[in-house]
């Protein structure tokens, strides 16, 4: 009798799985670019389309477009955003940074020994009558942004206003968050008169909320569309810390009273100085589906980029360290593309058009300390389960009597004309789509299967020496 009431015990434990109703998604996972510092702007889009990129982030730099004084002018590097949108990519651009012909825009010495770098000092208003070139300063960004607006009215989704300024590396003269959201309020009214549906986004906070809290006490909700965030987890799996970077960062803004406002993943990735391409691009669609999670959980809209497109300077086949930087992107230096690039083009394939509507969780292993996980995407009749777990778990899902296809990270085919009913899987860290023309069949597994299911993964650890447990 007791150990029956132990075994009773131990399965009602065993699994437990949440799940959700709302439906939000973001529209794919878009990428950083740098086509502003002078990456081939052709060779980027096609790298871009190659990997069913809805949307691209990148800069227009104000010391480009600004040579001299009260000069204005678009440059080659400063118009990728005509070349995206010719290859039909949406546009994200971010209006940064300082600029050096401007005295005031100019970093000292003991600035650059602190940790700053060039150009990037903030515009802000001292407040003082008698001083004149922070004004002016300040006068000169908004007339940049003015100018760029203007040219670019229709042609960009959002606008992201400077680059991290909770950053002394970006934020040369340590401006303070409510002075950053005073240029905020400047370049937010100066937008919308040029182009009123565009998006513009505030923050681009790399970590400190903080900042974001200084922002928002300043008013600055009220002069932006939506926050955007960067996140990067060194090499940590997005299981561990990507929900609670996301929450704390949502907190401020409820703190405030904007509980709906848009939240933006502008930047986030995995170099492969920490982790081989296999990981980053598992981690990468991982990372997305747990944004669509955020955004599904709170019935907020957003967007989701990775960093970047392509490795900044070296190839990815001789890395260290100090090649963090170097080593992000989903395509190598000379665009060939890495893992991550195909697994981007699947995830974003198999998805467009498609919503999040649930994301099931089952725990497992020693105190359940592991999990897998099904997301669920539907619209209209045609579902994708991806399937993911920490360590090879089999699980079970229902699928409908439907024309289903499962694919593999890469979409590859790996079973066509799969029949409906209980079809067992072996979830592993590489995402698993099945793909079928029905709505979602509700799939949570009797007690049997999880039973079933535990048992196989206890006996997997067991063969293979206790890894997975």
């Amino acid at each position: 009798m007791r150990g029956q009431k132990i075994l009773s015990f131990f399965l009602a434990a065993l699994f437990l799985v949440s799940g959700f109703s709302v439906s939000v998604h973001a529209e794919g996972i878009g990428a950083c670019t740098h086509m502003a510092q002078g990456r081939d702007q052709q060779k980027t889009c096609t790298a871009a389309l190659n990997a069913n990129l809805p949307v691209v982030r990148d800069e227009v730099h104000w010391g480009t477009v600004e040579r001299v004084k009260g000069q204005l002018s678009f440059p080659e590097r400063a118009r990728w955003v005509e070349s995206a949108a010719a290859n039909g990519i949406r546009c994200l651009a971010v209006l940064t940074y300082g600029n050096p012909i401007y005295d005031f825009g100019q970093p000292t010495q003991a600035d650059l020994d602190a940790g700053a770098a060039w150009d990037c000092t903030i515009p802000v208003r001292d407040g003082n009558p008698e001083t004149t070139a922070d004004d002016e300063y300040f006068d000169a960004y908004i007339r940049y942004v003015d100018f760029v607006s203007k040219h670019f009215a229709g042609k960009v989704e959002a606008y992201e206003i400077w680059n991290e300024p909770d950053l002394r590396y970006f934020n040369t003269k340590d401006a303070a968050a409510a002075e950053y959201a005073e240029l905020l309020k400047a370049a937010y009214q100066t937008i919308k008169q040029n182009d009123p549906d565009v998006t513009v986004l505030g923050g681009a906070i790399a970590f400190r909320t903080e900042y974001i809290d200084g922002m928002m006490k300043a008013g600055a909700g009220s002069y932006m569309d939506g926050l955007s965030v960067h996140y990067y987890l060194g090499k940590s799996a997005p299981e561990k810390r990507a929900r609670n970077r996301l929450d704390d960062y949502r907190d401020v803004l409820v703190k405030y009273g904007y509980d709906k406002m848009p939240v933006w993943v502008t930047e986030t990735g995995w170099a492969n100085s920490n982790v081989d391409e296999q990981t980053q691009a598992q981690y990468i669609v991982r990372n997305a589906i747990f944004y669509d999670e955020f955004l599904l959980d709170y019935g907020i809209e957003g967007q989701y980029f990775t960093y970047e497109l392509q490795d900044s300077s070296i190839t990815s086949d001789v890395l260290g360290g100090e090649e963090y930087e170097n080593s992000l992107g989903l395509y190598k230096n000379d665009f060939t593309p890495k893992v991550s690039a195909g697994a981007v083009k699947t995830f974003n394939f198999l998805t467009a058009g498609k919503k999040l509507t649930a994301l099931k969780q089952t725990r497992y292993g020693l105190f359940y300390q592991k999990s897998a996980y099904v997301a669920t995407y539907a619209q209209s009749g045609q579902t994708v389960y991806v399937v993911w777990a920490e360590s090879p778990f089999h699980l079970t899902v229902n699928l409908p009597d439907a024309n289903t296809t499962v694919y593999d990270m890469q979409g590859n085919l790996i079973e066509d004309n799969v029949p409906g009913g209980a079809k067992s899987i072996v979830a592993t860290q590489s995402p698993t789509f099945i793909v079928f023309d029905a709505d979602p069949v509700h799939f949570e597994q009797t007690v049997m299967q999880k039973v079933i299911a535990f048992f196989r993964h206890l006996f997997t650890v067991l063969a293979n020496g206790f890894v997975g447990w």
